[in-house]
């Protein structure tokens, strides 16, 4: 979408939302170039600039722009997945105005070169701000750290092996010892590797009744387990990623109580599907970690509405048709995820009765505070990323409408609450759904 010709934008009858604050009013917000030039319950009492676009939100939601933390993008190398454009352009639709792209690409980004082409493909596409992550060991290999001091000056925002586990422990010490010297992140997503390889779904009776290798919930606890004790022994900063278990959310609470510095998160399709969605071999439900049994799900669940699961991401992994429509086991992992991150995320607060201002947190606050971002909070001076929600709107999902390049969803068809009714992003209408007239 074109940017708008004035560099004001006067919101009305807004719902502000701002969950760093704990702002929950209808008012008014000015945006002016790239900030917020102010906001607040009586903004525009009187009148409105005249030099400002005016945008009446009519009492619907506006509130920070979200921010996902684990997305794969696939460029470069599997542009026919996913590419920056179709990414930024699911984003946008979604909501998201910031997210951070794994480095599992082709080539791996742990080079400045590779860093430095990412930058410049986000800086063309001119839409969702894109922060890379640089791989913790050079071509994930597990093997030789990356030099992660060049990496950061580079402009990578963490470091994390994506879905792949460290399997050396003393690698693992030494990552997150040297990471530690630069206050970076390491983030991880936790499956012990011989307890997961070779394996493409829940371990259990189901697996077994399907003839599939499974992957042991064990395989979670284990490997955060030992994370956990190696953390504390260096110090640093930690977060696990895909959070599956219930175990896994009982050690890592113990550990913040101890003061060590973690956090965790969870993707949709873990709080909402059960391993049940594999059964007769369905390969979009093939995703890392695997979907547990319905005791896990129900954990996360209300884990998140408890506010022990400190954010929730996206997990968006695109795979083409020719990868997914393969035996099971052939088959790769993931399921896209930017364009179903709030409907989704929604029945949070619709059907779990968990306060609305606190599922925003974990899709913008708690996000812009793990990656020290100065976005996902209303703030004057601060960047003007924000989104506009009608959080009434009901809905299916529909594959085919996604901006996505891939499809691999399980949420076809899918009764939501929730649609993105604009995206703005440094103050520019980027996103605008057809329904949304002001």
């Amino acid at each position: 979408m074109k940017n708008n010709l004035k560099n004001k934008i006067a919101f009305t009858n807004a719902r502000l939302i701002d969950p760093n604050t704990g702002l929950d009013v209808i008012g008014g917000l000015l945006t002016e170039n790239k900030i917020i030039k102010d906001f607040g319950k009586n903004l525009f009492n009187d009148s409105t600039p005249d030099d400002a676009l005016k945008i009446d939100c009519k009492d619907n939601i506006l509130c920070p722009g979200f921010i996902d933390i684990n997305a794969h993008l696939r460029e470069p190398g599997e542009e026919y997945k996913e590419n920056i454009n179709t990414a930024s352009e699911s984003a946008l639709t979604g909501g998201i105005t910031s997210l951070v792209c794994m480095p599992d690409t082709a080539p791996v980004i742990d080079q400045i070169p590779i860093i430095e082409f990412i930058k410049k493909r986000a800086r063309e596409t001119n839409g969702v701000k894109i922060f890379p992550a640089a791989s913790i060991t050079k071509n994930i290999e597990g093997k030789q750290l990356t030099e992660m001091g060049l990496l950061m000056e580079a402009g990578a925002i963490l470091f994390t092996d994506a879905n792949k586990t460290i399997k050396n422990t003393k690698i693992m010490k030494q990552a997150l010892t040297y990471a530690k010297n630069f206050d970076a992140l390491i983030m991880v997503s936790p499956q012990d590797y011989d307890l997961s390889i070779n394996g493409v779904m829940n371990g259990g009776a189901l697996a077994s009744k399907l003839g599939l290798p499974g992957i042991s919930k064990v395989a979670e606890i284990i490997q955060i387990e030992r994370d956990l004790r190696l953390l504390e022994n260096t110090g640093g900063r930690l977060h696990f990623l895909n959070i599956t278990t219930h175990e896994a959310i009982l050690a890592i609470e113990k550990a913040k109580n101890r003061g060590l510095k973690v956090t965790c998160s969870t993707a949709p399709h873990y709080f909402t599907l059960t391993e049940e969605a594999v059964d007769e071999w369905k390969t979009f439900a093939k995703v890392f970690p695997p979907l547990r049994k319905e005791e896990d799900r129900k954990s996360i669940y209300n884990s998140l509405i408890n506010n022990k699961i400190d954010i929730i991401s996206s997990h968006h992994s695109p795979q083409d048709q020719d990868s997914k429509r393969l035996p099971f086991e052939q088959a790769e992992f993931g399921i896209v995820g930017l364009e179903t991150l709030l409907p989704i995320s929604l029945d949070l607060h619709f059907n779990g009765n968990m306060k609305l201002i606190d599922l925003i947190d974990k899709i913008t606050n708690q996000p812009a505070k793990l990656l020290n971002l100065d976005v996902g909070k209303l703030k004057i001076d601060s960047p003007a990323d924000l989104t506009i929600i009608d959080i009434n709107y009901s809905n299916k999902i529909k594959l085919e409408s996604m901006k996505s390049k891939s499809k691999n969803s399980l949420f076809d068809n899918y009764d939501s609450k929730g649609k993105i009714l604009c995206t703005i992003i440094d103050g520019r209408i980027v996103f605008k759904s057809a329904e949304f007239k002001y």
